[in-house]
């Protein structure tokens, strides 16, 4: 008798489609056609549906590249278990390697780091000479508006905010670098110029006045003032740090330096002066 035959009760020979066994159930047992026989489970074609986008205009092998590249690993060195970036395991693999005195290691290592090297130092020296052009043409564009009487441009970052050091090729900002940031601070210079003549007039009516009740009065209010400037001052970058005029050095008038740290561990201060 084939594979592909049974016998009924009768002993009558019967076609069935394949021979019973593990994973070949009987016809009563078979999934019905059109029914799934996982209702709840993985979508149809799940398995292989992509997990970065791969569309038209899209860099789907970098994208998978970069994601195994960064796709954390557990190493252990030692007694230590550590987890490090792939990429990060596979070069210190390739210096360990070396030290032990792969050449192959020792050759590809040394080129990959002169190569980093170059890339970097041609990139900072690029940036360099376009931010040193920068701030030449900018300075020069508003030292001619201020010649003719003319009202100097504003552009963002300002020159002066760009801070260059020769000896290292680093490019610094001391200032902002957006509108909005630019126009916040512009509020908190105005905000301090008020305080300061806040400082003025309250420490000098400090100074006339004899009436005791009115002193006391009056060194609050210059106290208060004195302390909005240092916040403000303490918060602005060196560039834009002014000396206060009439400050006061009486017991609870605030310290320049020390203004923000203080409202930072004193709630009732960062209740007062933070709206």
């Amino acid at each position: 008798m084939s594979a592909a035959e049974d016998q009924d009760d009768k002993g009558e020979v019967l076609p069935v489609p394949y021979k019973v066994g593990y994973g070949r159930p009987p016809t009563e047992h078979r999934f019905r056609k059109g029914y799934s026989g996982n209702p709840r489970g993985r979508p149809r074609g799940a398995r292989n549906k992509p997990k970065i986008d791969t569309g038209i205009g899209m860099r789907g092998a970098e994208a998978y590249l970069r994601a195994e590249a960064y796709r954390m690993v557990t190493l252990r060195e030692g007694d230590n278990v550590i987890e490090l970036p792939a990429i990060q395991a596979v070069f210190r693999a390739m210096g360990v390697a070396a030290m032990k005195g792969n050449r192959f290691a020792q050759r590809t290592l040394a080129d990959m780091i002169t190569r980093v090297e170059h890339e970097d130092f041609t990139s900072r020296l690029d940036a360099f000479g376009k931010w040193a052009e920068y701030k030449h043409e900018w300075g020069e564009a508003i030292e001619r508006a201020k010649l003719a009487g003319r009202e100097p441009p504003r552009p963002i970052p300002h020159p002066d905010d760009v801070l260059l050091d020769p000896h290292t090729g680093d490019v610094k900002f001391a200032g902002p670098l957006t509108k909005e940031a630019r126009d916040r601070l512009d509020q908190a210079l105005m905000r301090r110029a008020d305080a300061q003549e806040e400082v003025t007039y309250f420490s000098q009516k400090y100074r006339e006045t004899s009436d005791e009740q009115l002193k006391a009065r009056y060194l609050e209010d210059w106290h208060w003032e004195q302390r909005m400037f240092d916040i403000i001052n303490d918060t602005v970058s060196e560039r834009y740090k002014v000396k206060l005029e009439n400050r006061s050095y009486k017991q609870g008038a605030s310290r320049t330096g020390e203004a923000l740290e203080e409202m930072r561990v004193n709630k009732r201060l960062r209740d007062e002066y933070v709206e």
